[in-house]
């Protein structure tokens, strides 16, 4: 499965993939897309992203996506400026959360180099992007992954199998994190009940909701809609 392969290098050396070598002749950031074997200076730190994770990035994406053309190769690095002072902060920001590192440095690359930037995200999610458009816009639906599945005219274990090539996981693991972090923002940011979360959330039963969310979260719905309002008015909305 290719991936986008964000490379910091704050030395001069060589970037090796599959043998063949590309020098980085002074330190700088570097993107690629693709699936062969990478080998880096020793300073260099390259941080991977699947399609699963680029999908929602390319997303929101699309304004800064749309005056840029051009034709991308895979497995082929390229460098994109980048001065000392950004390397590090890129570097610190990964530490902290890589998936906001991954959209500050897509961000900073369509504004320094768009065409080939854009490329190279159009080309990882191309393949992919009209399964994963159908299934992110009926996430919240209650449907079971027979349902997805028959709607694609896909067999079952075809879907199931061509999900997780595209997208590193299953889809009823990945169906389930997209409906608990849904609910998860209701609870922050409205008032409605528990249980009307969890049936606009996509869960015929607020039982298996209550259970799927105390595990993925490691706290009730409860318990995050009382961190997130007064106190006041949490008793009232708990029920």
């Amino acid at each position: 499965m290719f991936s986008l392969h964000i490379i910091l290098a704050p030395q001069a050396g060589a970037l090796r993939l599959d043998g063949n070598d590309t020098a980085a002749e002074r330190p700088g950031l570097w993107l690629m897309a693709g699936g062969g074997e990478l080998e880096l200076p020793a300073s260099a730190r390259c941080y991977s992203f699947p399609a699963s994770c680029l999908q929602p990035v390319y997303r929101e994406m699309q304004p800064l996506l749309a005056d840029h053309g051009g034709c991308a190769a895979p497995n082929t690095p390229y460098a994109v400026p980048a001065d000392e002072g950004l390397l590090h902060a890129v570097a610190q920001l990964a530490d902290v959360d890589d998936e906001t590192m991954l959209r500050f440095v897509l961000a900073y690359c369509l504004a320094i180099d768009g065409d080939r930037c854009a490329a190279l995200l159009r080309y990882l999610v191309a393949a992919d992007i009209d399964l994963f458009d159908f299934i992110h816009r009926h996430r919240l639906e209650p449907w079971p992954i027979a349902r997805y599945a028959d709607a694609l005219g896909l067999p079952p274990r075809k879907f199931n199998q061509l999900f997780k090539e595209k997208f590193g996981m299953s889809a009823k693991h990945w169906l389930l994190a997209q409906r608990l972090e849904h609910a998860r923002g209701l609870l922050e940011t409205t008032t409605k009940k528990v249980i009307d979360v969890a049936l606009e959330s996509g869960f015929c039963n607020a039982a298996h909701f209550s259970d799927s969310f105390r595990r993925h979260f490691q706290m009730s719905p409860s318990d995050v809609r009382r961190e997130s309002l007064p106190l006041t008015l949490a008793p009232s909305l708990l029920f």
